[in-house]
């Protein structure tokens, strides 16, 4: 022990003692604060995770209305045209009541004439139903009308609407009648026609409203009553069953789910609004197309006599036809097809509308997972950044105050290692 006469061990025995024990409520306290500081950060990420899928429901919900739109509009327009066709074509062997008998026709005929055939007359479809809108909404300004379906409060101001869309579709009927001309003509046997042909021919149609026209071709008058008949059934039945259908599917969604949980944890009111609108529609378009089948296969007939119309012969997919009928009214054409060509020619090109409607509900179903995935993509990276902040920023912390009230034993193994 020589050198160590000199050291003053009275300094050690006053030293501060640095033992965990003297601080048992504090570091019990600090041990304690991650595990809190770490809850909190679960709840975080569990509110967090909620928000997202609510962005999420909500961002998809309000893009499938104008989804649905597109695909009614747009998408459906070549099962149109090839469904106008079938029923035009009084003398065809094969209805095309299945969807299977269409699909190689269709084939052959996009084969000859290009993809183009399935597109004949898509502008001035709709340019027609712009022109539909207008005359509404002057009529609706004109005679104090109710216009949309919001306004009507009783069943007068029903009445009303209803005289509305009487009025529009008997003023549209002649332009109705020269565009399905332009929809179903063969391009390789009839001359294209220019843009205002249809005003044209409409605007002739509507002047010679009461006398007989050119040829076998009807007055505006006999035609105007299945145009009415037709849009406002169609009209009519796509209010009852678009609501019935979505009092439906609001009482599966409630079902399905918690009402509390909806209120509370789900999309905005709003936006399911929006996708049980869109759903309605499609549903009750589809269901009154089916329903009214036969009466516009007899309007569309009525349209198109004595207008020298070539089509597509939709039996062979390769050849044309005339359109040569002398119908002298609604019930003559009801009675004559029955006659000829059986109850099933009434629904000659329903293959067409299953394979509208199968066609629509497989890029609905497409469109809206697609959806879901990209929003949820981008929701996802964009708040990738603020978990990584929240536990960044409480771990700093907490070594910060571990290091400051935690005592530091290193001087004090030092010490002892020297005693030793």
């Amino acid at each position: 022990m020589a050198g160590l006469e000199s050291f003053n061990m009275d300094f050690q025995r006053h030293r501060p003692s640095r033992s965990i024990s003297e601080h048992p409520s504090q570091l019990q306290q600090n041990f304690q604060d991650p595990e809190m500081i770490r809850r909190q950060h679960r709840e975080t990420l569990m509110e967090m995770s909620k928000n997202k899928d609510i962005l999420v429901n909500d961002t998809v919900n309000k893009c499938l209305k104008p989804t649905c739109l597109i695909l009614q509009h747009v998408v459906s327009y070549p099962f149109i045209v090839l469904r106008r066709q079938c029923q035009l074509h009084y003398a065809s062997t094969r209805y095309h009541i299945v969807p299977f008998t269409l699909i190689p026709v269709v084939y052959r005929l996009v084969k000859t004439q290009g993809i183009g055939v399935l597109w004949k007359g898509f502008g001035t479809v709709l340019l027609i139903k712009g022109i539909t809108m207008a005359i509404e909404a002057l009529l609706s300004e004109l005679f104090d009308l109710p216009k949309d379906t919001n306004s009507i409060n009783n069943s007068k101001s029903f009445g009303k609407h209803i005289i509305l869309k009487c009025a529009s579709l008997s003023i549209i009927t002649p332009f109705y009648s020269a565009c399905l001309v332009e929809t179903v003509q063969s391009n390789i046997a009839s001359e294209k026609t220019a843009f205002y042909d249809v005003f044209k021919e409409g605007f002739i149609r509507l002047l010679q409203w009461n006398c007989p026209q050119k040829g076998r071709m009807l007055p505006v008058w006999i035609i105007v009553v299945p145009t009415v008949t037709y849009g406002v059934s169609r009209y009519i039945a796509n209010i009852l069953v678009g609501k019935s259908v979505k009092h439906l599917l609001v009482m599966y969604e409630l079902r399905s789910c918690k009402t509390e949980v909806i209120s509370k944890d789900t999309d905005s009111p709003s936006s399911i609004d929006e996708r049980l609108e869109a759903v309605s529609d499609l549903t009750a378009s589809a269901f009154s197309d089916a329903v009214l089948f036969p009466l516009e296969l007899v309007m569309h007939r009525l349209y198109l006599q004595g207008t020298r119309t070539i089509i597509d012969n939709l039996d062979t997919g390769t050849s044309v036809m005339p359109i040569l009928t002398g119908y002298e009214g609604p019930l003559d054409c009801f009675a004559t097809t029955v006659a000829q060509e059986g109850r099933l020619g009434l629904f000659k090109g329903f293959g067409a509308l299953l394979l509208q409607t199968s066609l629509i509900v497989i890029l609905y179903k497409v469109v809206k997972i697609s959806l879901v995935k990209v929003v949820d993509a981008y929701a996802s990276t964009s708040s990738n950044q603020a978990p990584q902040t929240v536990i960044k920023k409480p771990n700093n912390s907490i070594n910060t105050q571990e290091q400051s009230i935690i005592p530091d034993f290193r001087p004090l193994m030092r010490s002892t290692s020297f005693m030793m």
